[in-house]
């Protein structure tokens, strides 16, 4: 039985578009598995992040295949891909498909299914029914055979993963059954559809890291791939080329298994396996390889490697060898198998085996790969030959097997070089492609078993590959051609010159030619009797040699006969044949009517009849006439016509004894005759204008009258010759006989009279040339091309006109290869191999791939389905996605159960947003992961209630056309809003956004607080937060910044980031989210953002702006989140826990542990101490100082070896001690005593940062901006050389600073210092008496008593607080008893008196009785303390202090300055109060509690009562009665000293709701702003103003003018910060104008819903109506505003009321009449000021431009309810101001902004801008 055999094969794998490039990819261990988006989003729906896919699937050449462009858009690219890789197979194998046209070929393909199909039929609406035969799996095979006219079987193979070796496996028994001759093998597999993974990844089949980690331990899971394989199997006769022979194939199933259909049968794969080694007699040592199925399962590796085992590796053998392919680059399923054979070919072919990657160690369940008996291959190992075998398991349990032997024989050696140039052709879809293919030949050109096959495949019809293109390998320049050629088939002619055509050297280089040498060769046979050697005649000719008419004629003959050899010999058959004069004989021969002998014979004799003729000298010459009059007259003129001589004409026209021999084209012709006769009539030629030559003839006059003497010798000779003579065909178009004669019998056959004929008659070749098609490719068979002119002139442009060889070329054998090369390039198919000598089929192994090279018009993209393109929920994208909240323990929903809000388990909002996002992810084909989406004008219409078990569920509807969603359960519409992919510019700028700096106040960790404080206080508020949403995991004290746990869960996180919000806001009200304005997130950017934190958890930091309403964390930003109120289920809520607040100090027992440096110190001093000790020992005195355990004796140090304790120790260890031992060491500790005051143990808590905490706590509870400082005992204590410098770091601060002694002289040695830090001096000693004069009322008190004794620390502590004002503190620094540092020193400085030492508890008690508590303790790990002290404040006294308001005298200021605890009472008399009044002052009420701890109550009486009588008195009689109101309110700069305030003026009277309401709301701000502002601001608040009688009214400049005065009384001199509302807007705008106008500086500007066209801007829409000149109409407008801001008349009624009146004054009254009537207590000359200032007022605003532009920085505050009127005039501000321009929005309306929360977000806006630093014009 023939071997059937693996003869071609080609493929497209993963980043790897041909097999070349897929073998360089396993060489050198590339993984092929890549993570991108070329499919879907990686990781969408949770998928694996990685896969394997091809690079282009989305390119086809359709019309090469015939595929219509709409059967192409909706073709299964998996089929597409088929058609392309089965082409490229066939041609790798080197056939020529075309040569397999109608054979008997099967075709059998390896596919699982048509995702495409799928998607492509998914609209019935767009259905056209292509999807059908492009689609389905059958037509994956049938396409094939109906493209390549395959008449064998044509299946498609489904079984899962090992369908494509099935596929080969069933072809190759149907080869061997006689079934088919060959076939065609393919496998495919393409991932397009997500779905199909998230089944398989259900399945728990893939691996989460997307690897095959084939054979290793940490196998998990296989990689889904892509591929597209094809094989073309042959029998071993048919093949040009063998990859390897296939032995044996065959296949089983597994059948029923208890584990399951997809658990493998290792027992089913060995039975197949071991049956199939036996039936080819093949033992198991022969196998050198297994290429495993090996997909990296924890099952199925262990399954497989062992069952091979157990057939291979039973008896002694080298280790067997395994791999798979999988590891490189997946498993791409149905493919697989054919993939594997990919590898296994390529491997072969290149003599070593590719390497697995992912290997590492060995699975523990295959025991084999530890023992050696398989080895896996993970480094490149050379092949030695042997079998290999391959499987391919499907996940259903078919198994397949397959065994290969490679190919005998020896690989391609290094060849000689060639010494002939080697003609390669070749052909493709696009000029690129032959480029291409032809540069890649070029690089094997030392390969001709590769160039062999490369032009065995050129010859594909030039309708399919229409460039075609040639080269000479080996040539000089390496010459290389391509050009498009025509579609349709062409024609090919032979044009046979005649004489002329000869000369010397021709036919001499194509000699290297065997062919052309073995013609001439049979040439010399032919003449072997006449004693002729053409042979010898080309070699050795001469310049003469070709004179003789018998060289001539035998040697045109010769290489004619020659060149129809090499062409025929190459395939090529003429179509037509057209011989000039003798080239007729050539005609004759390339006709087969002429036998090879009886052409050259023929020549012979017509050459050796013409020489022994002794014919008279005759020449011939070439005349050209074109249309030119003759210049110089004839004896005889010939007459030519302006088109030229015809050949009638000509013969004619000869001079006597000339005649016109040749008729070469329409206008040329050659003529013959006398030698002397053609000169003269050459000569009258030329002189006439027309063109004549004459030719080298060998001084005979052919085809004239002198050929009739030669006729009779001839016609013998050639009887001779010919002796049957055979007919000539069609194809051999006469030119020696008219066409009229071509049915006479001597036209008829190709016989001695019509080569005697052809002599002696003219020759008609122009006639001849009328038969040659428009579209022919013409050759030229001659010596030289002598006819290419008259060619070009007389055939089509159409045509192709071709010579052979060249006259004079440098290389005739280059010349005449490169014009074979252009025959074929001109569509007609050239065999070129048969030049060259025969490449032995099968070409040897190593012979490079040709499928690789082949390139295909990719010019076109066709469809390729998308995720979106697959119907995704119930419906496709506009209908509702069901999600089934299941609140059952094991449901992964269950977190939700820990959103408890008031006792019951709410749906969480932010649930509903993430709903919608993975909606919109899901349309998208996107992944959630890696997507930022922003959601817009979110609102919550309703909650869900969950229940505690059973389920929920919740309907997504999307609209892609607006990104709008809902969110709906039961029909109930519970979420609207909108979300969409965050891109381009809005991803920049949320970027931009989340990379500004957040300026967080780093606090003290222990002031922070924790998770379980936080909750606590929810849980008061009603958020009932379990576990799973308990994520904020600390946060500051005003809930501005802290950390948010994250945990992967997106619900849960961006529910706590609305927690941190509600965490922030006052009172203790539930609130639910009900709106929320924008949220963004970048997931990307959030995970980059994550840090680790305690416990292992991770947490995210969170910035909450309550002035900007937004909350940061991580890569989300909420914005505008609204909550509303909701009423609480009390009876629901745990009774809360009652707790108590008490004020604990800040200690720190441990400081300076992490000082290396003082370490050693202590270290040094225990042991010099503990010497010492010894020493005092040794002289009769005992010392007890403990904390010496452990303690080494130290060597003595030198004296100028160290400073401080260490040097005085190493002294006194140093004493003879002879004398008296007491006097001793208090005379050396005195003289040393520096050594304690330089100390850096006893200064340790000085020198850190201990000491500027406790003067930083003591600066901050002080008054602002000064500080008066005490420092006793200062010469040894020395606190001033630190602490001035850490107080001057304040830059504002005036600092007073006191250094105290027990005498001024001890100070004396430091007076340069003091005097240089600006500190004074005095006399003072503490343990004398309490403090008196300037050292009484300090704010702080200093002591440093740790390097001397203190003889009395209560009577210490009592003076030293004496010292301090009430509320002031006490810094003590000391050593404590108890610690070795402290009892040393105690010893050294008082040696028998130890009371002064004291424990931290005994001085603790001392400070108690001193009326101290203790607010900060520092202490250092060696016992040195640091107390700051607090003052206790005695009790007020309490009596209320009633406070008189002078408008023109602020001395009432100081004595509020002095009160330290302030309650307020504040008493109104108002008659009709309305409830929502009561509550808004309440609310800014209890801002000032918080701040000041002031008590603020409220009466609110019906009438007048004797108790606020004396308060309703003074505000009588203030001078002014203003109707309404105008406020000043100044605040200066703590440190500056002084607080001024001018209260708002009113009549008590007045019951217009807004007008007390605003008086006051202000009063109360006032009040806010002096507690808790730190500069200087002028607020003008006019609502209706009604100014001061000597206010001017005829402009605002003069109007304002005025108010600067007024201003300048208060503050003489800047920088002056303004603040203007409504109308104010105006008056403070111009204000700031005229300031900087006088060079005055201005800081601050800002405009409550005002500016300064705002008036103009509401007058502008009743200007229009007026008419011009009528002030009356302006009055009564007016007027009319002016009275609806009291009553609710009808605007038609006031106006037909006013309108009619005379004048102002009447206006004017009538107004006041209408007001009165229903405010009966108003008086009505304070109203009728008012109503006509009104007009005045509006009448000069309406009129107001600014002079000039104003330089400064203005900041707008808009109401968000604003007219359209105030919308514009924030374009207008920018028109006037070329500062700085700041907008805000505050919600609500031009009157309601100012309440409640508005106040709170104007104040905190203030607050911000008066703290940031000032930015200049040019800046802003």
């Amino acid at each position: 039985m023939e071997d059937i055999v693996i003869a071609g094969i080609s493929g497209r794998l993963p980043e790897s578009n041909n097999l070349e490039e897929f073998w360089l990819n396993l060489f050198n261990g590339v993984d092929m598995v890549t993570e991108d988006d070329r499919r879907w989003k990686p990781g969408l729906y949770g998928l694996p992040q990685r896969n394997g896919k091809l690079k282009e699937i989305d390119r086809f050449d359709a019309a090469f295949f015939g595929v219509h462009p709409k059967q192409a858009h909706t073709m299964d690219p998996q089929l597409r891909l088929m058609l392309e890789i089965s082409y490229e197979a066939i041609v790798d194998g080197g056939i020529n498909p075309v040569s397999m046209r109608g054979s008997k070929t099967g075709v059998y393909i390896g596919v699982s299914g048509s995702e495409a199909g799928e998607a492509f039929s998914k609209d019935p609406e767009e259905l056209l029914g292509y999807s059908m035969t492009g689609c389905q799996r059958a037509m994956f095979a049938n396409r094939l055979s109906y493209f390549f006219d395959f008449n064998g079987p044509s299946t498609a193979i489904d079984t899962a993963c090992s369908s494509s070796l099935l596929a080969l496996e069933n072809a190759f028994n149907a080869i061997r059954h006689g079934q088919c001759d060959a076939a065609l093998v393919g496998g495919v597999n393409l991932l397009l559809k997500p779905n199909t993974s998230v089944q398989f990844m259900k399945l728990g089949m893939l691996s989460p890291e997307g690897a095959c980690k084939s054979f290793d331990a940490s196998g998990n899971g296989y990689c889904r791939s892509e591929a597209a394989v094809a094989v073309l199997l042959t029998k071993k006769s048919m093949a040009k080329r063998i990859y390897s022979t296939v032995l044996n194939a065959g296949n089983n199933t597994d059948g029923y298994k208890e584990q399951g259909v997809t658990f493998p049968s290792g027992e089913m794969q060995q039975r197949l396996v071991r049956s199939l080694y036996q039936d080819a007699n093949i033992t198991p040592e022969q196998v050198e390889y297994i290429e495993a199925h090996g997909t990296g399962t924890k099952v199925g590796d262990p399954q497989e490697v062992n069952g091979i085992v157990s057939v291979f590796c039973q008896s002694q053998r080298d280790p067997l060898l395994i791999g798979s392919t999988k590891s490189n680059m997946g498993h791409p399923e149905p493919a697989s198998g054919l993939a594997a054979l990919a590898k296994v070919v390529l491997s072969l072919e290149h003599g070593v085996w590719a390497p697995n990657i992912h290997f590492h160690d060995p699975n523990p369940d295959i025991p084999a790969l530890t023992d050696g008996r398989v080895h896996v291959v993970s480094e490149p190992i050379p092949v030695r030959g042997g079998i290999v075998g391959i499987n391919s398991f499907g996940f259903g349990g078919s198994n397949v097997h397959v065994i290969l032997r490679p190919h005998g024989s020896k690989s391609l050696a290094q060849a000689a070089q060639p010494s002939v140039p080697r003609l390669l052709q070749a052909s493709g879809r696009t000029e690129e492609a032959v480029t291409s293919l032809l540069n890649n030949a070029q690089q094997h050109k030392d390969n001709p078993s590769y160039l062999s096959l490369l032009n065995d495949v050129s010859g594909v019809p030039t309708a399919g590959m229409p460039y075609r293109g040639y080269a000479l390998i080996g040539a000089q320049g390496e010459l290389t051609e391509v050009q498009q050629a025509q579609p349709t088939p062409r024609p090919l002619w032979y044009i046979c010159s005649g004489m002329g055509t000869q000369w010397a050297g021709m036919g001499r280089s194509l000699m290297q030619l065997p062919e052309f040498r073995e013609s001439i060769q049979r040439s010399d046979v032919a003449l072997k009797d006449t004693g002729l050697c053409v042979s010898r005649l080309l070699m050795d000719a001469d310049e003469s040699t070709f004179e003789d008419t018998v060289h001539a004629f035998v040697g045109l003959a010769a290489i004619q006969v020659a060149q129809i050899d090499m062409l025929q010999k190459m395939g090529l058959q003429p179509d037509g044949i057209v011989g000039h004069s003798v080239g007729e004989l050539a005609c004759g021969y390339g006709d087969g009517s002429l036998s090879h002998s009886e052409a050259i014979l023929a020549a012979y004799w017509r050459g050796r009849c013409i020489k022994e003729a002794n014919l008279p000298p005759g020449g011939m010459a070439a005349v050209v006439f074109f249309v030119y009059l003759p210049m110089v007259p004839f004896t005889n003129p010939p007459i030519i016509s302006p088109s030229g001589l015809t050949w009638e004409e000509c013969k004619a026209q000869c001079p006597q004894g000339v005649v016109p021999a040749c008729h070469n084209a329409e206008n040329t012709v050659t003529i013959s005759g006398p030698q002397d006769s053609v000169s003269k009539f050459v000569a009258q030629l030329k002189e006439s204008g027309v063109f004549a030559k004459e030719v080298r003839s060998a001084g005979v006059a052919f085809h004239s009258y002198y050929m009739a003497s030669i006729a009779p010798a001839l016609l013998c000779a050639l009887q001779n010759v010919i002796k049957s003579p055979r007919p000539r065909s069609a194809r051999w178009i006469s030119t020696s006989i008219p066409q009229t004669d071509w049915e006479s019998p001597l036209a008829l056959y190709s016989s001695a009279e019509y080569h005697v004929n052809n002599l002696v008659s003219p020759v008609l070749f122009q006639e001849g040339l009328n038969f040659v098609p428009d579209n022919a490719v013409v050759v030229e068979i001659a010596p030289h091309a002598l006819l290419q002119a008259i060619l070009k002139r007389s055939l089509k442009p159409t045509c192709s006109i071709l010579p052979l060889v060249k006259r004079g070329h440098a290389n005739n054998l280059e010349f005449f290869l490169s014009h074979v090369g252009k025959i074929y390039m001109n569509g007609i198919n050239v065999d070129s191999n048969k030049l060259y000598p025969t490449v032995e089929y099968p070409v040897p192994t190593g012979t490079p791939l040709i499928s690789p090279h082949i390139q295909w018009d990719h010019s076109q993209v066709w469809d390729v389905p998308k995720v979106e393109d697959f119907p995704a929920g119930s419906g496709g994208s506009t209908s509702a996605t069901v999600y089934n909240i299941d609140m059952n323990p094991e449901s992964p929903d269950y977190y939700m159960i820990g959103h408890c809000i008031d006792g019951r388990v709410l749906y969480p909002a932010t649930g509903y947003l993430v709903l919608a996002w993975r909606t919109l992810m899901r349309s998208l084909g996107a992944v959630m992961e890696h997507t930022p989406v922003i959601f817009e004008d979110v609102t919550i219409h309703r909650a869900t209630i969950l229940p505690k078990t059973g389920s929920v569920q919740l309907e997504v509807r999307l609209m892609p056309a607006t990104n709008r969603f809902e969110v709906s359960e039961n029909g109930n519409l519970a979420v609207s809003g909108k979300v969409s992919v965050l891109e381009d510019a809005g991803l920049d700028a949320f970027h931009a956004e989340l990379n500004k700096p957040m300026a967080v106040d780093k606090e003290d960790p222990k002031l922070l607080l924790k998770a379980r404080d936080i909750y606590k206080e929810l849980r008061l508020r009603g958020y009932d937060y379990g576990k799973t949403f308990q994520g904020i995991l600390e946060s500051n004290n005003s809930g501005d910044y802290g950390k948010l746990h994250w945990t992967g869960n997106w619900v849960t996180f961006l529910d706590t980031m609305l927690q941190m919000i509600v965490v922030g806001l006052s009172g203790r009200s539930l609130r639910l989210p009900t709106r929320i304005r924008s949220v963004c997130v970048d997931p990307r950017l959030h995970e980059e953002r994550v840090n680790e934190y305690a416990d292992d958890q991770k947490a995210v930091d969170v910035h909450v702006n309550r002035y900007l309403d937004n909350i940061t964390a991580g890569g989300v930003e909420i914005c505008g989140l609204h909550a509303t109120v909701a009423p609480r289920r009390q009876q629901q809520q745990t009774p809360p826990t009652l707790e108590e607040f008490a004020f604990v100090p800040c200690v720190d027992s441990d400081c300076l542990r992490t000082s290396e440096k003082l370490g050693d110190q202590l270290r040094h001093c225990k042991g010099l101490v503990q010497r010492l000790q010894r020493k005092l020992a040794n002289q009769g005195v005992k010392i007890s100082i403990p904390g010496l355990e452990g303690a080494t004796e130290s060597q003595l140090i030198g004296a100028e070896a160290e400073k401080g304790l260490l040097r005085l120790l190493s002294v006194l260890c140093g004493l003879e001690l002879n004398g008296n031992l007491r006097s001793e060491l208090e005379q050396t500790v005195e003289k040393e005593r520096d050594c304690l005051l330089q100390d850096p143990l006893l200064n340790g808590l000085l020198d850190s940062q201990a000491l500027r905490h406790c003067l930083d706590t003591a600066l901050e509870n002080s008054t602002p901006g000064k500080l008066k400082v005490v420092e006793a005992l200062a010469a040894d204590g020395h606190v001033f050389s630190r602490a001035v410098g850490l107080l001057n770091i304040q830059p504002m601060l005036r600092l007073d600073y006191t250094a105290s002694d027990v005498s001024i002289d001890q100070l004396s040695a430091h007076q340069s210092s003091l005097e240089e830090q600006g500190i004074s001096t005095a006399q003072w000693d503490p343990l004398q008496g309490p403090a008196t004069g300037s050292l009484d009322g300090a704010d702080l008190v200093v002591c440093n008593c740790a390097t001397g004794h203190t003889a009395n620390p209560a009577l210490l502590i009592e003076n030293l607080t004496s010292a301090a004002r009430e509320g002031g503190f006490v810094l003590l620094h000391t050593l404590l008893r108890g610690d070795t540092l402290g009892e040393t020193v105690a010893f050294l400085t008082s040696q028998n008196n130890q009371e002064g030492l004291l424990t931290q508890t005994e001085w603790e008690e001392l400070f108690q009785k001193a009326s101290l508590n203790v607010v900060m303790l520092r202490k250092s790990f060696y016992g040195s303390a640091l107390f700051l002290c607090h003052q206790r404040q005695q009790s007020p006294q309490d009596q209320p202090i009633l406070i008189f308001v002078d408008p023109t005298d602020y001395k009432w200021v100081e004595t509020l300055k002095v009160i330290n605890k302030v309650s307020i009472k504040l008493k109104f008399t108002i008659s009709k109060l309305q409830p929502s009044l009561r509550w808004h002052m309440q609310h800014l009420a209890n801002h000032l509690v918080l701040l000041l701890q002031v008590c603020i109550h409220f009466e609110y009486n019906a009438h007048i009562s004797n108790s606020n009588q004396q308060l309703i008195d003074m505000l009588k009689s203030l001078p002014y009665n203003n109707f309404f109101f105008l406020s000043f309110l100044i605040i200066r700069c703590h440190n500056m000293g002084e607080k001024h305030l001018s209260l708002l003026r009113f009549h008590h009277d007045i019951n217009h709701a807004n007008s007390v309401y605003i008086y006051i709301y202000l009063c109360l701000m006032i009040f806010l702003f002096i507690c808790s502002n730190s500069v200087l601001l002028y607020i003008f608040l006019f609502y209706v103003f009604c100014p001061s009688v000597a206010a001017p009214l005829d402009s605002i400049q003069n109007l304002a003018a005025y108010y600067i005065e007024c201003v300048r009384q208060v503050q003489p001199e800047g920088p002056y910060r303004f603040a203007g509302y409504s109308f104010g807007a105006c008056v403070a705008f111009e204000m700031c104008s005229q300031l900087q106008a006088a060079k005055c500086p201005v800081e601050y500007l800002f405009l409550f819903d005002g500016s300064h066209s705002y008036v103009a801007a509401y007058t502008q829409r009743y200007r229009a109506k007026l008419t011009p000149g009528k002030e009356s109409e302006a009055e009564t407008e007016a007027l009319c505003a002016f009275i609806q801001q009291f009553t609710g008349i009808e605007y038609n009624k006031l106006l037909e009321t006013l309108l009619p009146l005379s004048d102002l004054e009447a206006r004017v009254n009538k107004a006041v009449d209408l007001i009165t009537s229903s405010h009966k207590n108003v008086s009505r000359d304070m109203l009728h000021f008012a109503a006509s200032t009104f007009y005045h007022k509006l009448k000069a605003a309406d009129r107001y431009v600014p002079a000039s532009k104003y330089h400064g920085n203005v900041t707008l505050l808009r109401a968000k309810a604003s007219s359209e009127f105030v919308n514009n005039w924030i374009m207008v501000c920018l028109q006037v101001c070329d500062g700085k321009v700041s907008v805000h929005v505050i919600e609500g309306d031009h009157q309601t902004f100012l309440e409640g929360e508005g106040v709170e977000s104007i104040s905190g806006i203030i607050h911000s801008s008066l703290a940031e630093p000032r930015v200049s014009t040019r800046e802003g």
